[in-house]
């Protein structure tokens, strides 16, 4: 009997930092309508409180994550599923205060609702005065156009007909429901790449659960379509994978880069012809219904890459030393050569499916890496497919991420957009490791990341 306590103990210690996880993550959720009311009191704690909860919510994941056994049946993680369900629920309601783009998104599909273009005309137009009182968007938007594409801006149509009162609600609702789909698709597609026993650290992600019901961001419906596609892909279902991608293009461009690694791995010519011609007809007929519409589907994501910078080492390193002309100029060579590495290696190893999942999670990073702007939502995507091949450099990525939201503190108290360097130097030095290792690991000709392997 002796002999079996050790194994006692550990399993009894293994269940308490599971347990502690589920309600760190819990926890996490439940604070948010606290936190909205710390907004309403213009307190600079916001910020603080704020990179508190996502970073103890992290905890809570990797802890749960860290002693998840293999899952054979989903019955096995009934209450990772039920804390990871609830967690989304207990958003329901909150008023937004990590980001106030919700507003942005539906008075531009109300301008949509009227006739008017908001690929046009901004929210400053005169004969949105009136408008404008009844919903008040956001005022540091007022000046811009929307830069949304048009599957993006149709949803956002179709949830203002909720009135002013009732739509922001009904976006969340949508969104919520939106989560927990995605959820769902990433049981389906773990556990066809045997991969369940990571399930954790997408059911639990404080970047999925928070950015989809608080900060109402339109990237979760990206997300869910991303893991849709790659389980079409898993499956063989080409033209399917293609049309998804293009429907994720329709909603963000990021779903793009998913089709550089996956042309160089099919398994044959007319496989990755069928897979480019469904996404690129996809978000073709979007664009064309939407001329048809009388829009113009281009607005002001020139001027948004232009004039704004945040949370990005590469363009803050570089702006030292360069103009933004010759820094755009620098990170597209290095998009260009990096683009076709990841193609060289794809093709080289299109019957590994590990070294697949690394070359996503490369391709999908790259345009965040080198953007001039860089929010924690935009990487939902990458979640689902850190759970796919985990490994360190993406989780740290994840985990730092959230701390750019100490800018709310000075945001919320002053309306001062004053972002710290300090997140930045810590996301540089990230780069700057990754970096190496990519370096080290082809040089040798081994697997691009390090693997966690569970």
């Amino acid at each position: 009997m002796s002999s079996l306590a050790p194994v006692v103990k550990s399993n009894a210690f293994e269940s308490s930092q599971y347990a502690l996880g589920l309600m760190l993550v819990l926890f996490g959720a439940g604070v948010s309508h606290l936190f909205s009311d710390v907004k309403q009191s213009s307190s600079d704690l916001l910020g603080t409180l704020t990179v508190l909860q996502f970073s103890g919510m992290a905890l809570g994941m990797l802890l749960v994550w860290s002693v998840q056994k293999p899952i054979h049946k989903l019955s096995e993680v009934k209450w990772l599923l039920l804390v990871a369900i609830l967690a989304r629920l207990l958003l329901l309601g909150v008023d937004p205060y990590t980001s106030n783009d919700v507003g942005r998104y539906l008075f531009d599909g109300k301008i949509a609702l009227t006739g008017l273009d908001p690929y046009v005309v901004n929210h400053q137009h005169p004969l949105l005065v009136e408008l404008r009182q009844i919903w008040q968007p956001p005022a540091e938007h007022a000046a811009y156009s929307t830069l949304y594409p048009p599957l993006s801006l149709a949803l956002f149509a179709l949830t203002a007909t909720a009135g002013p009162e009732y739509a922001q609600l009904t976006w969340q609702l949508v969104l919520t429901l939106v989560s927990i789909a995605t959820l769902f698709a990433s049981i389906w597609v773990l556990r066809h790449a045997n991969k369940l026993q990571h399930l954790p650290l997408v059911a639990l992600s404080p970047i999925l659960i928070l950015e989809s019901g608080l900060g109402l961001h339109v990237d979760a419906v990206t997300a869910l379509l991303v893991m849709l596609a790659i389980g079409a892909w898993q499956r063989q279902r080409i033209g399917i994978c293609g049309v998804l991608i293009g429907l994720g293009v329709l909603v963000k461009i990021l779903p793009l880069m998913l089709l550089l690694p996956l042309l160089f791995v099919s398994r044959s010519v007319r496989a990755a012809v069928l897979l480019l011609l469904s996404a690129i007809l996809t978000v073709v007929v979007g664009y064309m219904l939407t001329f048809a519409l009388g829009f113009e589907p281009i607005g002001s994501i020139g001027v948004f890459f232009e004039k704004w910078r945040f949370a990005s080492p590469i363009f803050s390193g570089l702006s030292l030393i360069l103009s933004s002309d010759e820094i755009f100029l620098l990170c597209i060579s290095l998009v260009g050569i990096t683009a076709a590495s990841i193609a060289y290696v794809s093709f080289q190893k299109r019957d590994e499916h590990s070294s697949l999942f690394t070359l996503l999670q490369l391709s999908v990073a790259l345009p965040l890496i080198v953007s001039p702007v860089l929010f924690p939502w935009y990487l939902m995507a990458l979640v689902l497919l850190l759970a796919l091949q985990p490994n360190v450099y993406l989780i740290l990525w994840l985990c730092l991420m959230p701390l750019t939201y100490e800018v709310l503190g000075a945001f919320n108290h002053e309306q001062l957009w004053l972002p710290a360097d300090w997140p930045v130097v810590f996301l540089g030095m990230l780069y700057a490791m990754t970096a190496l290792k990519l370096l080290a690991e082809l040089w040798k000709v081994k697997p691009l990341f390090v693997a966690i392997e569970k």
